[in-house]
Order: structure tokens, then C-alpha cells, then sequence
């Protein structure tokens, strides 16, 4: 039972453990301290986890996966939107 609860609950809070700092990135619309590499890892990450889920049929990972991917993809989005920075063309 406790090995499941774990399976479980683990991936779920690695696909939450970015929600405060989209939270705050939104409200201050600052993003001067937020590393674009970071971001990026995360979000390979959350896909690697999608995948694997999706292979081994556990849907906490497949459900983590894909939350974290688009918690991590809207975060994505505001950094550009909001960094002072002229990356890839964006501002």
C-alpha cells in the first residue's frame, strides 16, 4: 500500500511544484530571476514523464506529465512575454 501511495503521490507534486512560482511570475509580471534553462529541463522533464507513464500505463504519471506541461508551458509563455531581454525574437 505505502509503495502505490508513493507512486502516486510523487509525480503529482512534481507536476504542482511550479504552480506558486507561475502564480507569482503572473502578479508581478517579472521574470528577472526566472532561468529559461531551467524552465526548458522542467519541461522536457514533464514530457519524459508523460512518455513513460503512457508506456508503463500509470496514469499519476501520465496525469503529472501532462499537468506539468502545461503548468511549465504557460510559464514558458510569460517569460517571454515578460522578459526585458530580445530572446528568439520575442518581447
Amino acid at each position: 500500500m505505502f509503495p502505490v501511495l508513493v507512486a502516486t503521490i510523487a509525480p503529482i507534486l512534481s507536476g504542482v511544484q511550479t504552480v506558486p512560482q507561475l502564480h507569482k511570475t503572473y502578479t508581478t509580471k517579472s521574470v528577472k530571476d526566472l532561468s529559461l534553462v531551467f524552465i526548458l529541463l522542467v519541461l522536457f522533464a514533464d514530457f519524459l514523464w508523460l512518455v513513460h507513464g503512457h508506456y508503463i500505463t500509470d496514469n499519476s504519471l501520465i496525469i503529472a506529465g501532462a499537468f506539468g506541461l502545461f503548468v511549465n508551458g504557460i510559464l514558458l509563455l510569460l517569460f517571454f512575454r515578460y522578459s526585458k531581454k530580445n530572446i528568439f525574437g520575442f518581447r
